[in-house]
């Protein structure tokens, strides 16, 4: 698939495992993303969100050191923001109003994830 779509895009990344955030991280960037964070608790990602312009995407951990990411989810929903979640939740674990956002399970797959982020994401025009 075409990475253009990606390139300079941001893309918040909420999630607290240092690992799967470095790999996270690095596979968008090497697509041309701008990373924002990554966040590892509600209250990073929050703070991110009332500094720095809203982003184009977000990928979420449901479940963070301090509590889930819903607030966080409540936000980007309130700024117009899509995002997935990449949790190890199951899917009724999951507050029905947060339900039609994409889920993938842990282990993720970053094609899968990265795959996803291109069909919900509007080209830039030149």
């Amino acid at each position: 698939m075409n990475a253009d779509v990606l390139a300079g895009r941001r893309i918040l990344v909420v999630e607290d495992q240092y690992a799967i955030a470095l790999d996270l991280c690095e596979s968008l960037d090497r697509q041309g993303a701008s990373v924002i964070g990554p966040a590892p608790s509600v209250e990073d990602a929050l703070n991110l969100l009332e500094t720095t312009s809203p982003p184009d995407f977000a990928v979420l951990d449901i479940k963070l050191r301090g509590g889930p990411v819903y607030p966080v989810a409540d936000k980007l929903q309130e700024l117009g923001v899509p995002y997935l979640f990449a949790t190890a939740c199951e899917a009724d674990e999951i507050p029905p109003r947060y339900r039609l956002a994409p889920r993938f399970d842990k282990p993720i797959r970053l094609t899968s994830i990265l795959e996803a982020i291109r069909q919900q994401v509007v080209p830039i025009r030149t």
